[in-house]
């Protein structure tokens, strides 16, 4: 399976799918980071032990020890004053579970990286961008402890910027590793299909720049707890537009830090959205010559109505775990419809 070789579809298949198991549990990470805040349990270890952390607690002792840890800060002051040990336990192995993903992530990533590149398996532009995904991985632990250690100071709150560019980075690790497991599935592909219009790439390209933008809207939302507030659709308690949306001076700030307007921002950014989808799905079935892309475009619009769906009812029952949780999950599989027909679109269209 040398680069040098033209590949094909049994040389490339264990690439592809090394890429794409990591994709899934990006995936899977995802769901369970939004789990983890949903069940406030993301503050509840105190300490950054990205080696010896791997070991919970084992025995009545050790969990004591963490209890006490964490009744020092103000989370459990303000907020769980009183919690029983067995209360505890939930939400550290919440949080412990997000962060052995990660780390089980990591060496799933790692570890078929170095084999492959040893056997000279790789080529120069995926292992550059294996070089991108691990830069990617570890910023984006960083930026997991980093979001932590701002809900330990005085107000028990994660950053909802922190929060955003932790989220943000997933995304942009699932994206590059997802799009060089469909340039590798391309490349070793030999079926052979008619050219396609080049407004079907400019569509989906700018419905994927649009599911992203409402992805991170939303990680603000979660962040400010904005889907607390205004739990009625569409509108937001009888107005179009909450009363408080210019409170904050500059009014700038209000489309980053105040929590009516960010809500908003997220809701009419997602309809925007599906309504972008929808004509990129007609678009493509009316356009486009193959029958793959036409099954594409009909689940791609589906999804989207599945996803806006689960947005409303997440909001009328004040964002419970599991809606919340599949609510964010099916945002990041949305996203990726979009990338495999703008994928399909820029593939096909210079054939």
């Amino acid at each position: 399976m040398a680069p040098s070789t033209a590949p094909t579809l049994s040389s490339s298949r264990p690439l592809i799918l090394w890429l794409l198991s990591t994709c899934f549990l990006i995936w899977l990470m995802i769901m369970v980071g939004g789990a983890t805040r949903l069940t406030h349990a993301g503050l509840s270890i105190v300490e950054w032990k990205p080696i010896t952390g791997i070991i919970p607690p084992l025995d009545q002792a050790q969990w004591l020890v963490e209890f006490e840890k964490y009744k020092q800060f103000p989370e459990y002051k303000l907020i769980n004053q009183g919690m029983s040990l067995s209360s505890f336990q939930f939400i550290y192995f919440m949080e412990y579970g997000h962060r052995l993903l990660g780390r089980l992530m990591g060496l799933w990533f790692m570890i078929p990286l170095v084999f492959f590149w040893m056997r000279n398996c790789l080529t120069p532009t995926i292992k550059k961008r294996a070089l991108i995904a691990l830069f990617l991985g570890l910023a984006q632990g960083f930026m997991g402890w980093y979001m932590v250690k701002s809900g330990l100071a005085k107000d028990p709150s994660v950053s909802h910027y922190r929060l955003t560019a932790h989220l943000g980075l997933a995304i942009a690790l699932y994206g590059l590793l997802f799009w060089t497991a469909l340039q590798l599935m391309h490349v070793s592909s030999k079926t052979t299909t008619k050219p396609e219009p080049p407004i079907i790439a400019q569509l989906s390209l700018l419905s994927c720049a649009a599911i992203t933008l409402t992805i991170l809207y939303g990680a603000l939302v979660a962040g400010l707890k904005a889907g607390l507030i205004y739990n009625t659709f569409p509108l937001m308690e009888g107005q179009f537009i909450p009363a408080e949306w210019a409170f904050y001076h500059p009014i700038w700030l209000n489309f980053l830090e105040n929590a009516a307007m960010v809500q908003w921002l997220h809701r009419w950014l997602a309809l925007s959205t599906v309504g972008l989808v929808l004509y990129t799905a007609w678009k493509t079935v009316r356009l486009s010559p193959n029958k793959h892309t036409h099954t594409i475009a009909y689940l791609f619009a589906s999804l989207a109505l599945v996803q806006a769906t689960l947005g409303v009812l997440t909001l009328l029952f004040q964002v419970p775990v599991r809606l919340g949780t599949l609510h964010q999950g099916t945002a990041v599989l949305l996203l990726s419809l979009g990338l495999y027909l703008y994928f399909i679109g820029k593939m096909r269209q210079n054939l």
